[in-house]
C-alpha cells in the first residue's frame, strides 16, 4: 500500500500524515491488490479543513472528501465513507462473477447453437485398424485418432450398414 500526503495552503504535520496513514491502511482489508492512494489536506476559509481522497481499483476511481474543522474528525468520517464504498465495490464484484458463472453453468438450448453435448478428445497415435478395434470395443459412435505415419488427425466411424469409413486430414493437427 501506498499513501502519498499532500498539504494545501496549511503546514505539513508529521502527526496528520501519520494519522491518516494509519487509518486509511485499514482499507487495503477490503481488496487483493495493493493501493495507491492519494490524499490532499487543505484549508478552507481559514478554519475549515477538507480532506480528499482518491485511489484507483481494477479502472474504477473511488474517491470521497469531507469538510470539517477537526482535521482528525474529517479523517475518521472520510475512512467510513470509503469503507463504505469499498464494501459496496466489493458486493457488486462478487454479484457480478456468482451471475456470470450461473450464465455460462445455464444450459443452451438446441434452438440456439445446434451444439448439445460438447467434449474434449485426446488424439492418440495410433494405425486405422487399431482405432477400428477400439472402437468396436468401446461402442462410440467416432474415434478420434493421429496417424502414426502422417501425423494426420482422422476419425473412425461407424456407418449405418455396419462398416467402419475414415475420414483423413490434411496438415498437421494442432
Amino acid at each position: 500500500m501506498d499513501i502519498t500526503t499532500s498539504f494545501r495552503h496549511i503546514s505539513a504535520s508529521e502527526d496528520v500524515k501519520r494519522y491518516v496513514e494509519e487509518k486509511l491502511a485499514r482499507l487495503q482489508k477490503y481488496v487483493e491488490t495493493p493501493l495507491d492512494i492519494h490524499v490532499v489536506i487543505s484549508l478552507e476559509r481559514r478554519y475549515r479543513q477538507r480532506i480528499d481522497v482518491m485511489f484507483t481499483i481494477n479502472g474504477v476511481v473511488i474517491n470521497a472528501h469531507e469538510v470539517m474543522d477537526d482535521i482528525y474528525a474529517a479523517v475518521d468520517k472520510i475512512l467510513d465513507k470509503l469503507e463504505r464504498r469499498l464494501t459496496k465495490y466489493r458486493d457488486k464484484i462478487k454479484e457480478f462473477r456468482e451471475s456470470k458463472s450461473k450464465r455460462i453453468a445455464a444450459p443452451q438450448t438446441v434452438e440456439e447453437s445446434g451444439i448439445i453435448v460438447t467434449r474434449t478428445v485426446d488424439a492418440k497415435p495410433m494405425d486405422p485398424e487399431e482405432a477400428v478395434m477400439q472402437l468396436k470395443a468401446s461402442g462410440d459412435m467416432f474415434m478420434v485418432f493421429r496417424e502414426r505415419e502422417g501425423d494426420n488427425v482422422c476419425i473412425v466411424y461407424k456407418r449405418k450398414d455396419g462398416k467402419f469409413s475414415l475420414i483423413e486430414t490434411m496438415g498437421k493437427g494442432s
